[in-house]
């Protein structure tokens, strides 16, 4: 397979405060694409390759989806921040002990599994586990926004209006001083009271591009409908093609060295956020997964030269 060949002049005549990224960065599939030095081992290349993902001029942000499955420590963060940028902010998953109302019956929750979260939506925890690591000064200024990232909950398990009043209390008790963006993945939650919601806490709604949601198209008009999001900033993620789930793009996409699938729906929406975004100078971070189109990298490349294009 060729090499692909990147257009770097547009990544840098990209507005400032657009910021692309991928989902996670540790890929062996980009090696020869991205990842052009030697690591010592499997290991070494991903503990240490967010340097050299992180100095690719497409690349303003990370999304580290780890963290969804573990907090950090103090001493794993401040390892990733001695190899970035100054300029370069990453978008943090936020531990799933949060976001997850009842364990799904996977082998990996144990006795848990199948059993109601006890824990969902605690500001404490979220507090004293996650928060409390991205406090030192050296960590906070690459700190972009926590992404609460909720499974599709069924109506049995909790009402609309329940989530809601959950979700309103909690983020009412966290700290202004950090950004936090949700990702829902029930179409019903899409109404003005859930964006008024996030307005009244300075957050976000995380716009994705995923199996079971409504276009993003769809996902902003509802957003506007409501009057529009106010938080002076913006998350997009483009995880898989719609109507597909994560098991079906993992073995159409893997692995992950070229696109094999352009999802031209979901690149003229992400243009149009874009064009929304530059218009209100917001900061603005869009994730890619190799999961949406087969490689991140050339998704990115190819959506970031149209908007350079759209605005010159």
């Amino acid at each position: 397979m060729t090499a692909p060949t990147f257009n770097l002049d547009a990544a840098l005549a990209l507005p400032s405060n657009i910021r692309f990224g991928t989902s996670t960065w540790t890929y062996p599939g980009w090696k020869g694409i991205i990842y052009h030095r030697s690591y010592k081992s499997d290991a070494a290349f991903t503990r240490n390759s967010l340097a050299e993902y992180s100095s690719f001029p497409w690349f303003r942000t990370v999304g580290i989806d780890s963290f969804f499955y573990s907090p950090p420590s103090s001493a794993t963060l401040k390892h990733y921040v001695s190899q970035l940028p100054p300029s370069f902010k990453w978008a943090s998953k936020v531990w799933e002990e949060i976001t997850t109302p009842r364990y799904p019956a996977h082998p990996r929750y144990g006795a848990k599994r199948g059993e109601k979260n006890p824990l969902f939506l605690n500001k404490d925890l979220f507090r004293e586990r996650v928060l409390t690591s991205f406090n030192p000064e050296e960590i906070y200024r690459h700190t972009g926004p926590f992404i609460f990232q909720f499974p599709h909950i069924a109506e049995s398990e909790m009402g609309r209006e329940e989530f809601f009043s959950r979700l309103h209390t909690f983020l009412s008790s966290l700290p202004n001083e950090f950004r936090y963006s949700v990702e829902v993945r029930n179409e019903e939650y899409l109404v003005p009271s859930y964006f008024q919601i996030l307005n009244e806490v300075k957050s976000t709604h995380c716009f994705n591009h995923w199996s079971y949601m409504p276009s993003l198209r769809e996902q902003m008009m509802r957003a506007a409908g409501a009057g529009g999001l106010t938080a002076p900033f913006l998350v997009m993620r483009l995880l898989t093609p719609l109507g597909r789930n994560y098991s079906e793009a993992v073995e159409m996409f893997a692995p992950y060295n070229e696109i094999k699938a352009r999802n031209e729906e979901m690149r003229r929406d992400c243009l149009t956020f874009i064009s929304r975004a530059i218009a209100r100078g917001d900061e603005t971070f869009i994730l890619v997964n190799n999961r949406a189109e087969g490689c991140a990298p050339m998704t990115i490349d190819e959506i970031g030269q149209a908007a350079v294009q759209a605005h010159p």
